[in-house]
C-alpha cells in the first residue's frame, strides 16, 4: 500500500543522522555547511576609513562650497591605503585620500577627488554637500562581539568573504554525505558502449549524481547489475564507507523487480515501499546498521522526482542543513493541464514572473521514462490529488528549483 508522501518523508528523517563535523581550508569550504557560530573578534570595518578617492576635511568647513564659491584648503599630506597619517587635519587644510585609508585625525569629511580643482597644495572644494556621509565608519558593518554566522549556513560567496573578513581560516564544517548509487537491470549498459537491439545506455546514475552535489553530498557511482538477485546484493554489499544507497529499477512489482528481495536478503528494515505521487511511487526504503537504502524506479522521470521529494531533504538534513525545503510559491498555469484524478502530481515545468503574478508552464515529454522535461525545469508544478482537468488560469502551488 502507498503511503503518503509527507509520511514517507518524515520516516526518512527520522532515520537521517547529521554528519560530523571536520575542519578544511577555507577556499576548499564553498557551498559546504558551516558547524560553528562564528562570533566577530573586533569591529569591521576596524577604522574610520575612506569609501573613495579624494581629500579628507573638516566637513563644516566646506559644507557650502559650490562652484561658483569653492573653499580653498592646504594639502597637509597624503596616505594610502595601508597607510596611516601622522597629520591632524584643521581648519583650513586637508589631506588626500584614497580608497580604504584610515581617516586622518581631526577630518570629519571626504570630499570626492571629481569634485574638487588642485594647483600645487591648494584644493578648491567645490561641492560640500554630504561630505559627512563620505566615511565607512569603524563597526558599521561588524561590532565586536556580534554572531555573524550562525550553524547550518551555507558557505557561498557572501559567507566565504565574511569567513575571510573575520580571520577564519579553517571553518568547521559538516562532512557530506556519502552516496552510492546502482543501476539496475539486464537492459542497461554503460555510457561508453555502443547500443545493440533491446538496450539503453545507464543514464539515471548521471542524473542522480549530480542532484547528489546539488543536496550537498558526494556520490559514488558503482555502475550497473543485471536482474540478479546475487549480481545486486553483491554489487550493494561491495561497496563500504557510505551512508546512504541508492539503487534504480527494479522497485516495482514485475517479474523482474527484484530490489525487494535483495533487501530482505540483506537484512534490511523496511520502512515502507510506496509513496502515493506521480511519477514516482515505486519507493522501497528501508534502514540497516544506520544505513539508508532506497530503490527507486528505473524510469528517469520517476526516479528524479522521487529523488527530488524524498531522498534531498534526507542528505540536505545530513549535510547539516537547518532548511530542508523548496521555496513554494503559487503560480498560475499559462496552458490547461488535462489530466485527471488518482496521486498527487509534480510536473517538471518553467515558472517566471509575469504582470500580476508568477505564471507557470508543464513541459512537453512528462513520460515516466522521459528526461528531457527536465532540462530545461526550474519548477515543479504540484497537481492535487484527485484533481480535475484544470484551465488556463489556474492557480497552483509551485515548488522553485532554485533558492
Amino acid at each position: 500500500m502507498a503511503v503518503k508522501l509527507e509520511i514517507a518523508q518524515q520516516a526518512l528523517l527520522e532515520q537521517a543522522a547529521v554528519q560530523p563535523v571536520e575542519s578544511v581550508s577555507l577556499e576548499m569550504s564553498w557551498q559546504r555547511i558551516i558547524a560553528q557560530e562564528v562570533i566577530a573578534q573586533s569591529d569591521f570595518p576596524p577604522f574610520d576609513r575612506s569609501p573613495l578617492d579624494g581629500y579628507a576635511l573638516l566637513a563644516d568647513e566646506a559644507a557650502l562650497a559650490v562652484p561658483e564659491r569653492p573653499v580653498v584648503l592646504t594639502e597637509i599630506d597624503s596616505v594610502a591605503a595601508g597607510e596611516v597619517s601622522q597629520k591632524t587635519v584643521r581648519a583650513g587644510t586637508a589631506c588626500r585620500i584614497m580608497t580604504g585609508a584610515p581617516i586622518p585625525a581631526g577630518a570629519t569629511g571626504v570630499v570626492r577627488v571629481e569634485d574638487t580643482i588642485v594647483s600645487g597644495k591648494l584644493v578648491q572644494v567645490l561641492n560640500g554637500k554630504g561630505l559627512n556621509l563620505n566615511i565607512c565608519r569603524q563597526g558599521e558593518e561588524i561590532a565586536a562581539g556580534e554572531k555573524v554566522i550562525v550553524p547550518g549556513s551555507v558557505i557561498n560567496m557572501g559567507v566565504m568573504g565574511m569567513l575571510a573578513v573575520l580571520g577564519v581560516a579553517r571553518p568547521l564544517v559538516f562532512k557530506q554525505p556519502r552516496v552510492v548509487l546502482v543501476a539496475t537491470g539486464s537492459e542497461l549498459v554503460e555510457v561508453h558502449q555502443e547500443l545493440v537491439p533491446g538496450k539503453i545506455r545507464n543514464s539515471n546514475s548521471y542524473m542522480l549524481s549530480a542532484m547528489v552535489r546539488e543536496a550537498g553530498a558526494q556520490p559514488l557511482l558503482l555502475g550497473t547489475a543485471r536482474d540478479d538477485i546475487d549480481e545486486i546484493s553483491s554489487k550493494i554489499t561491495g561497496a563500504n564507507d557510505f551512508d546512504v544507497c541508492i539503487t534504480t529499477g527494479g522497485a516495482s512489482v514485475g517479474d523482474y523487480d527484484l530490489i525487494g528481495e535483495v533487501f530482505a536478503k540483506l537484512g534490511i528494515t523496511i520502512l515502507f515501499e510506496r509513496i502515493s505521487m506521480k511519477p514516482g511511487m515505486p519507493v522501497l526504503a528501508g534502514v540497516k546498521d544506520g544505513k539508508l537504502y532506497i530503490g527507486l524506479s528505473g524510469n528517469p522521470a520517476a526516479a528524479s522526482v522521487a529523488f527530488e521529494q524524498v531522498i534531498r531533504p534526507v542528505l540536505l538534513k545530513m549535510a547539516g542543513r537547518t532548511n530542508w525545503w523548496r521555496p513554494v510559491v503559487k503560480a498560475q498555469l499559462t496552458i490547461p493541464f488535462v489530466k485527471c484524478g488518482g496521486a498527487r502530481r509534480f510536473i517538471w515545468s518553467r515558472c517566471w514572473q509575469g504582470p500580476e503574478g508568477l505564471l507557470v508552464e508543464p513541459l512537453k515529454l512528462q513520460g515516466h521514462g522521459m528526461l528531457k522535461s527536465a532540462m530545461g525545469a526550474n519548477a515543479l508544478l504540484v497537481v492535487p490529488e484527485d484533481s480535475p482537468p484544470l484551465a488556463e488560469g489556474t492557480w497552483l502551488e509551485t515548488l522553485l528549483l532554485v533558492e
